[in-house]
């Protein structure tokens, strides 16, 4: 004989079981998303982009629980067996940790944000994601660079996009025979020609050194950020332009040579 109590009791435990985890994964997915931009407004897109993960992650764990729970599966066994399961792991991946602690710590310490434009041991590029494990970065001539947390923590970051304005440091050099005034003269025009050249704080215009072939200059103004390199080529372009136009000499190197008889 049929027991169809049975039966519907087996199909309505499926169903419930079903609904929960259908309804707990688009929980989940909802949640995270609304605590992400919750985060994102008030501390920054990372730390919103870890929330949202680690909360998806923790949601969706509980989903699965809840879900095994309905079929009266005991849980006890497979926690203990995850437990150990996790200290194996934990061993075996001790440089995962070692990355997630790390970026746990970037996110803390806001060394950068997700946009801005640094410089890590050499490479440069815009920070494209900073996630638990890695911080990717897509460089200035276009390649995609990851990096481990462990190693950006420890690393030497200089952020290049932080601060609005930025200085410029340009060398130059006159021959011996040349007039300094004259030259710290055109120099002066030339800087103050410019547009893009802030005025504050103070461009200034150093005598660094008697070099080999030369009196060195060291030029240094601030310009905005943005036309940082644009404004670089620019102004080499135009100091080589008054020099030559006023007679000044930017000397090769030379050596003058005795020879004993």
């Amino acid at each position: 004989m049929i027991d169809f109590y049975n039966i519907y009791s087996q199909y309505t435990t499926i169903i419930k079981a079903v609904l929960i985890l259908v309804v707990g994964m688009i929980a989940a997915r909802i949640i995270s998303n609304i605590s992400g931009k919750l985060t994102t407004a008030k501390f920054g897109s990372h730390i919103g982009g870890v929330t949202k993960n680690i909360v998806l992650y923790v949601l969706v764990l509980s989903t699965m629980f809840v879900f095994l729970g309905a079929f009266d599966i005991d849980l006890t066994g497979i926690l203990a067996a995850a437990g150990i399961m996790g200290i194996a792991i934990g061993f075996a991946a001790q440089t995962s940790v070692s990355n997630i602690i790390s970026g746990f710590f970037l996110i803390a310490d806001k060394p950068f944000e997700i946009g801005e434009a640094i410089e890590i041991d050499g490479q440069s590029g815009h920070v494209l994601d900073i996630g638990l494990m890695s911080t990717r970065i897509r460089t200035f001539d276009n390649r995609y660079l990851r990096l481990p947390n462990s190693m950006v923590a420890n690393a030497r970051i200089v952020n290049l996009s932080r601060y609005e304005i930025r200085r410029l440091d340009i060398q130059i050099g006159i021959a011996y025979k040349e007039k300094i005034s004259k030259a710290i003269e055109v120099l002066d025009k030339v800087i103050k020609n410019n547009e893009n050249i802030l005025m504050e704080p103070d461009p200034l215009i150093n005598i660094t050194r008697f070099g080999e072939s030369s009196i060195d200059f060291e030029i240094r103004v601030w310009i905005q950020r943005s036309a940082l390199f644009s404004i670089r080529s620019e102004l080499i372009t135009s100091i080589k332009e008054a020099f030559d136009e006023a007679g000044i000499e930017i000397p090769f190197p030379h050596r003058t040579l005795y020879i004993a008889k």
